[in-house]
């Protein structure tokens, strides 16, 4: 369960995987930019994550944007009149 954040402590996005987590916690390892899982991880790691992370955001907000702006499907075209046959 969650604890209330305090006057200090703030909800902050980690930059590698996007979990969100309060910081400052005391005795917590996490940082300003990263979770406490995130901040054990290699700085290399942690930045390919962060670039992965952040061009998959990019992805949902468009896919977000473009299932947004598609179009009710068209009507069916309506039936051709039969001619009777001469």
């Amino acid at each position: 369960m969650a604890t209330p954040t305090t006057s200090g402590q703030r909800l902050r996005t980690c930059r590698a995987c996007g979990k969100k987590f309060e910081y400052p916690v005391k005795g917590n390892p996490a940082t300003r930019h990263h979770c406490e899982d995130c901040v054990i991880l290699p700085p290399d790691t942690r930045k390919i994550l962060e670039r992965l992370n952040t061009r998959v955001t990019q992805l949902e907000r468009e896919l977000k944007l473009l299932q947004s702006k598609v179009a009710p499907p068209a009507a069916p075209p309506a039936p051709t009149p039969s001619v009777p046959a001469a």
